[in-house]
């Protein structure tokens, strides 16, 4: 199950950690004349990046069980924030514990390459569990909300998230520069750039926010801070791709031109990721303004919970892995 990482994958974990490192410097130097506590939430903010990037670099050298080790723990974490978040009745309990062990399972199946058996898990096995667990508890009043926003969750944040680390099952994702850990670091290097720039650009461009997309559930999103994130990693897509895998090799169910194979694929993922990423956020968002919450933790400071950080993957794994099964087939 551990095998050694490809050689190239260390260069691309520096180079990363490189780019990371040069960022901050960036940051430091910019926040020199910004208010004090402006200055203190981004700094923050910059140490729970470092965090994540030596996390993710830890479990992408450790192959599929890392993988499969750190996005179950964020599941896990994510689905205690959740139904903290949401309020639960005493007869949720069982309930909620159970669903521990459901995502901890899901995981155990990727690990063990059960693919057939985890499309439908959760899905199912999560929708029965849930629903009997709740029922041997003889309470009707608030039954149906509590049914709902439980297999909600653990479909969200277990099922959605774990989709991520399918990358490393398919033998078509076994190959490339640095084998099955390049495509979820794509997978996440995209999903995060999106959401760094949405903010940015909607920060720089959008600051009037007279162009909100859907002010309710998320007033600061607005279509200059969405088009912005979208265009940075349409272009970034095709420029990382042949580094981290093989997508742009196929000609895919249009039977494309050797030429325009290495535009096409990476074009149309960034547009899907942006777009599943616009939507992972604001699903999250919806539950926060209905729960009366800013943030669903305080994990990490200057971000939030791990379902803030986590939102837009809910979305993004899945559409990326149908994405690939489709024009890969």
């Amino acid at each position: 199950m551990i095998t050694a990482p490809e050689p190239a994958l260390y260069w691309t974990i520096l180079a990363l950690i490189a780019g990371l490192a040069a960022g901050s410097i960036i940051r430091v130097i910019a926040l020199r004349n910004a208010e004090e506590d402006t200055r203190r939430q981004r700094l923050a903010s910059l140490r729970s990046w470092w965090i994540l990037a030596i996390l993710v670099s830890v479990a992408v050298l450790a192959g599929r069980i890392g993988i499969c080790l750190l996005l179950s723990g964020v599941s896990c974490i994510a689905w205690f924030e959740f139904t903290r978040m949401i309020g639960t009745r005493n007869e949720d309990r069982l309930a909620i514990r159970t669903g521990y062990g459901l995502i901890v399972v899901n995981y155990l199946l990727v690990l063990l390459g059960s693919v057939s058996l985890f499309w439908i898990f959760l899905p199912v096995g999560a929708l029965i569990a849930l629903a009997v667990l709740l029922l041997i508890k003889d309470e009707p009043r608030g039954y149906i909300r509590s049914a709902g926003s439980l297999l909600w969750g653990i479909l969200f944040l277990g099922y959605g998230i774990s989709h991520a680390a399918l990358l490393t099952i398919f033998p078509a994702f076994s190959t490339g520069p640095l084998g099955p850990a390049g495509w979820f670091l794509f997978l996440v290097i995209l999903t995060e750039t999106d959401d760094i720039f949405q903010a940015i650009t909607g920060r720089l461009f959008g600051a009037h926010k007279r162009h909100r997309i859907i002010p309710t559930i998320s007033p600061n999103k607005t279509w200059e801070g969405f088009f912005g994130g979208m265009l940075v990693i349409v272009v970034l897509a095709p420029v990382i791709a042949p580094w981290l895998t093989t997508l742009g090799q196929q000609a895919g169910p249009f039977g494309l031109p050797e030429a325009l194979r290495p535009l096409v694929a990476p074009i149309l993922v960034a547009i899907l990721i942006s777009l599943a990423g616009f939507f992972g956020d604001i699903n999250m968002s919806a539950i926060k303004r209905d729960s009366g919450v800013k943030d669903s933790g305080n994990l990490f400071p200057g971000m939030g919970g791990v379902i803030d950080r986590v939102d837009s993957l809910t979305m993004t794994a899945p559409v990326f892995v149908y994405f690939l099964i489709w024009w890969m087939a």
